[in-house]
């Protein structure tokens, strides 16, 4: 079923990819002043998310208390200390066997109060096993510790550090960020579903079309979620043919990849020219062992397999995939392999990258926008981040083939 129509407007083509090129702030190339002003520019927008506000308030906390650091650093000398004493070992064992014994009591606790009144002497007599177990080992703990100079040290500095961070309110700092992310984590996968679905009407406005110019679309479908039971092959979207005769296997007339974030499409590159290889059986790009599968042992893409989607069954064939071929040279696949995406600014580095570069600026307690030598081997670690191929180089290839830059579709609002 095709779906509604996408309120999203699309940019394509040379000119746009060019654009965006030009646009772009490619951290893999910045000096010094250039990286300084970049971040200037960035943090007003970091500061507008408020788990990298708590993140630097915790860190700005930390500054103010060196205190905290210097016991922080004893702590780890300490438990350094504890770990090389002779009864470290029996020490741990107690440990994770307390834990164990815990679990039990409780599980044992639940199962009693739900328990018929036959099952209970039964439950009862265990649960006291485990509760003597208990006591046995918490009073071998006690004798170790007595015995143990470094873990009495270890436990002395943890409760200072303890109390340091509760009188520092760092303890609900921390709380407060963690209720933060795991309810920005909620709006992400909502948000992420919502653009795939705007992405399937973009696939049918757009693709559809140029591809399929002359005859009926009753035979096409726009697959979503295709694994095929082969590993590493998770593919967003495939528009294909059905065949006239049913079970024969379809054929693939394109393999559309969805990002979000524009700075992703590298990654998603990157993976569709090692499934590609997969598929049309160029065994010298990609690695059998990473895609042996119950379906697939042999690593290879040698036999049908099955895509049920919508109550239909779509079969696949090594034969599918044969509109997919490389750029002369030989070159990467380009042909046939779209991306839709959104606008944005070009870093030269994936999302999850420019994530990690925030967090640090939010967490390092050591950085300083003016400090040159802080900024420099912020810089330098920035750049260490980037992939041999980003998203820059992409766009770049799709341009460098005239007619693949239509491929690339951004979209805005």
């Amino acid at each position: 079923m095709t779906p509604s129509p996408s309120t999203l407007s699309i940019v394509r083509g040379t000119r746009e990819l060019r654009r965006l090129l030009r646009q772009a702030v490619d951290l893999r190339g910045l000096d010094l002043e250039g990286f300084r002003h970049w971040l200037t520019h960035q943090l007003p927008f970091w500061e507008s998310d408020t788990a990298f506000v708590q993140r630097v308030s915790i860190r700005d906390l930390r500054r103010a208390h060196p205190e905290l650091r210097a016991l922080e650093r004893a702590c780890r000398h300490a438990a350094a200390a504890d770990e090389a004493s002779p009864h470290a070992a029996r020490l741990l064992q107690v440990e994770e066997e307390l834990t164990r014994s815990g679990k039990a009591i409780a599980g044992l606790g639940t199962a009693l109060e739900r328990a018929e009144p036959e099952a209970q002497p039964g439950l009862r007599r265990k649960l006291e096993a485990f509760q003597d177990r208990q006591q046995a080992l918490q009073r071998e703990q006690e004798q170790l510790t007595r015995e143990s100079p470094p873990r009495q040290e270890l436990l002395r500095l943890r409760a200072e550090l303890q109390q340091l961070r509760s009188r520092l309110g760092l303890e609900r700092a921390e709380a407060a960020l963690a209720e933060l992310l795991l309810n920005q984590g909620r709006r992400s996968v909502h948000a992420g579903g919502g653009f795939e679905q705007q992405a399937l009407a973009l696939t049918w406005q757009h693709i559809v079309p140029e591809l399929v110019r002359t005859e009926s679309t009753a035979r096409l479908r726009v697959l979503t979620g295709v694994g095929l039971g082969a590993a590493r092959t998770e593919l967003d979207q495939l528009l294909i043919r059905q065949p006239r005769r049913a079970g024969e296997p379809v054929e693939v007339l394109a393999l559309v990849e969805v990002k979000r974030n524009l700075n992703d499409l590298a990654h998603g590159f990157r993976r569709r020219q090692e499934n590609l290889a997969w598929f049309t059986g160029d065994e010298r790009h990609y690695e059998p062992l990473e895609y042996r599968t119950r379906h697939f042992r042999s690593g290879h893409f040698d036999r049908e397999a099955v895509h049920e989607q919508d109550g239909e069954r779509f079969v696949f064939a090594p034969g599918s995939f044969h509109h997919f071929r490389r750029e002369p040279g030989p070159g990467p696949f380009l042909r046939r392999l779209y991306f839709i995406t959104r606008t944005g600014t070009l870093a030269g580095v994936s999302t999850a990258a420019l994530a990690r570069i925030r967090h640090r600026v939010a967490t390092d307690e050591r950085w300083r926008l003016q400090d040159d030598a802080s900024l420099r081997e912020l810089l330098r670690w920035c750049q260490s981040l980037a992939e041999p191929l980003e998203t820059p180089d992409v766009l770049r290839l799709y341009c460098s083939v005239p007619g693949r830059a239509r491929q690339v579709l951004v979209a805005s609002r």
